[in-house]
């Protein structure tokens, strides 16, 4: 648990974080129906199973609802979608489930561009890990979808990452290594040089190079490391990227190389890499409102339009400690009254 409720620990970081409360009233209230049958959910991973999907089935066996889930993982392939929005199609469940921005925009489609033909349009869909709803153009409004979808964002906003960054230490070149072909990571990048000039510092721009694919290359890793370690900068930002959540192992090892402290937007890299710290939702709690929000539709009824997207309220302030002895970068005290410490 975090060593101080994030009310307490607010001044310090002058950010603007609201706890779960209401959500979790909502969350244990007793169905408003029973369950004739189990909800046949068809369930279309990037990366196969993550612990968004452990909370999302442990919410489901806490609340007593029984489901059928349809899983199918188009392990980082665009053009897999295709073929299961047309198996989906045939089969007609009661709901799609969707993970990360690629898969939910092949599905659903840009709200400006929806083809009934290429998109489901007549089924409910809910999704989980979509970095920018607004963003990618997935929906106009958060408030409401105005369409047969809903959904969770996992990612805290870029200013409030770039306060924790800060609280930690106080840095005049911030670096950050992306896939120019992900939507997620452009936007972010945006965000962190518009963050740049709130704060004072310079932001070390690195895109991955492609291959004659388009894909950035995990060989090249080592290299653009070096480039942005020519440039001394005070962190590596990792941001909301499936390359770099992918190869989350080389980028965080060769940064520790060269002694560059790693700050995460995503939990993974802190739990199953060396990044140093970070600012995160939890997966498994994004996996239990994007359950929830399953619930809604399916049980009681409320049709998707009528329910926002929403991010989760409560974050995690995570410092892995065994790095920041590697390191010899320690966080100051007003960050150990707070923060999440980890080996």
């Amino acid at each position: 648990m975090i060593a101080c409720g994030f009310r307490r620990c607010l001044p310090l970081l002058a950010i603007t974080i609201t706890l779960w409360g209401g959500l979790v009233a909502d969350v244990t209230a007793d169905m408003s129906e029973p369950q004739t049958r189990p909800l046949r959910i068809f369930m279309i991973l990037w990366r196969g199973e993550t612990n968004v999907e452990v909370g999302l089935r442990d919410y489901f066996n806490s609340e007593g609802i029984k489901t059928d889930l349809i899983i199918r993982n188009a392990e980082r392939d665009k053009n897999k979608i295709l073929e299961f929005i047309q198996e989906a199609k045939r089969i007609k469940p009661d709901l799609i489930y969707t993970w990360g921005t690629p898969v939910t925009l092949g599905v659903v489609g840009q709200f400006d561009a929806i083809d009934p033909q290429q998109h489901i349009t007549d089924i409910p869909v809910v999704f989980a890990m979509v970095t920018s709803p607004e963003g990618s153009q997935i929906v106009e409004s958060l408030a409401s979808s105005g369409r047969n979808i809903t959904g969770v964002s996992h990612v805290v906003p870029v200013e409030t990452q770039v306060k924790a960054m800060l609280a930690y230490r106080k840095a005049k070149r911030i670096a950050v290594i992306y896939n120019p072909m992900e939507n997620n990571s452009v936007l972010s990048v945006r965000a962190l040089r518009r963050s740049a000039e709130v704060h004072g510092f310079e932001v070390i721009d690195q895109p991955a190079e492609l291959d004659e694919s388009g894909r950035p290359r995990a060989e090249d890793i080592p290299d653009l490391i070096d480039k942005v370690a020519a440039r001394e900068p005070q962190f590596l930002y990792l941001g909301p990227d499936s390359f770099v959540g992918v190869n989350r192992k080389t980028f965080t090892h060769e940064a520790k190389v060269h002694r560059i402290p790693t700050f995460t937007a995503t939990e993974v890299q802190l739990r199953d890499a060396e990044a140093l710290f970070g600012l995160v939702s939890r997966y498994d709690s994004v996996g239990r409102l994007a359950a929830h929000k399953i619930k809604q539709i399916l049980i009681d009824k409320i049709p998707p339009q009528d329910i926002p997207i929403e991010t989760l309220r409560r974050f995690s302030y995570i410092v892995k400690m065994s790095i920041a002895k590697e390191l010899g970068f320690y966080p100051p005290m007003k960050v150990l009254k707070y923060a999440e410490i980890v080996e």
